[in-house]
């Protein structure tokens, strides 16, 4: 059965709708995964700035106690 024009339109507004709706789905998903790796970097970051202040805090003491001997 052959298609009339307002058919076909309409179902060429309802495809890009559909594409654009995807696209922004994509977009989000991406977004949410960046900030995911974003927040994951600053937890790594904090971490690893404790450790060095735990090992100063360590550097620091031995020092003092060389010093005292």
């Amino acid at each position: 059965m052959a298609q009339t024009k307002a058919q076909r339109s309409a179902a060429g507004q309802k495809a890009a709708a559909t594409r654009q709706q995807r696209e922004a789905q994509s977009n989000a998903s991406e977004a949410k995964k960046a900030a995911g790796e974003a927040v994951e970097a600053l937890v790594t970051a904090a971490k690893a700035g404790g450790k060095a202040a735990v090992q100063a805090g360590k550097s620091v003491s031995n020092r003092a106690k060389a010093r005292k001997s």
